[in-house]
C-alpha cells in the first residue's frame, strides 16, 4: 500500500523532533552549546553531502520562502560548485556512487566546497536543515565509528551517549524509498535542481 507524500513528510517531521530531543538530551548532559553561535566551519567543505528525497522535499519549502535574490545567490553558489567539479572530471552518477568522497577531498578548504544555502555566514534555511547539519557538533554513531566535530567535545566525546545519526540516516532513506526515490543527491546538485532559473 502506497503511503501519501504528506504522511511520509508527517513522518519525517516527527523523526526531527526525535533527533531535537536526542540533542538535547547531550546538550543538557554537556550544559552548554558546543558550538560557538559565529562558527560555521562544517559548513565549509559541505557542497557535496549527499541529502535524502525526505530531506529535499523539507528544503524546498525554506528555499521557496526566501527572497528571490537570496535563491538566485544560492543557486549561483551550487552552478559555480558543479561547473568546478564537473571540469575536474565528476559527474552527478560519480558522486552518488562513491557518495562524494573523493569529491569531499578536493573541495576541502576550496571557497566553492562551502554549502550554497550559507549566506553571509549564517544558514539559511536553518529550520529545515539536514539531518547531518541538526547533529553534527555532538558526538555521534555513524555507524561505523564514533564522530564529532573537532573543535567540540574535546576530551570528553566518550563520555556521552552519541546522538543516534545512523539510524536517523537509515529513517530518511525509508522515508525516501516511501516516497519513490532510492538515490541521494549531492547538495550542490540539488540546490540548483530546486531552485528554479529566474
Amino acid at each position: 500500500m502506497a503511503i501519501e507524500p504528506d504522511q511520509v513528510m508527517t513522518k519525517y517531521n516527527q523523526l526531527v523532533s526525535d533527533i531535537n530531543e536526542d540533542i538535547d538530551r547531550i546538550r543538557n548532559e554537556y550544559g552548554k552549546y558546543p558550538c560557538p553561535t559565529d562558527c560555521f566551519q562544517c559548513c565549509n567543505n559541505t557542497s557535496t553531502i549527499p541529502i535524502s528525497e525526505v530531506e529535499a522535499r523539507d528544503l524546498k519549502i525554506a528555499l521557496d520562502s526566501l527572497p528571490k535574490e537570496i535563491r538566485l545567490r544560492i543557486r549561483e553558489k551550487a552552478l559555480r560548485t558543479i561547473n568546478v567539479l564537473e571540469k575536474k572530471g565528476f559527474t552527478l552518477d560519480s558522486l552518488v556512487k562513491d557518495s562524494g568522497m573523493d569529491a569531499i577531498e578536493f573541495i576541502k578548504g576550496q571557497s566553492f566546497g562551502q554549502c550554497p544555502m550559507l549566506i553571509g555566514g549564517v544558514c539559511s534555511v536553518y529550520e529545515h536543515r539536514p539531518v547531518i547539519c541538526r547533529v553534527w557538533g555532538y558526538p555521534i554513531d555513524n555507524g561505523k565509528e564514533l564522530a564529532c566535530c573537532k573543535k567540540t567535545f574535546i576530551g570528553q566525546r566518550r563520555d556521552y551517549n552519541p546522538v543516534k545519526y545512523s539510524l536517523y540516516w537509515q529513517k530518511c532513506k525509508t522515508l525516501s524509498e516511501d516516497l519513490g526515490v532510492f538515490k541521494k543527491t549531492p547538495c550542490c546538485y540539488l540546490v540548483s535542481q530546486l531552485i528554479e532559473e529566474q
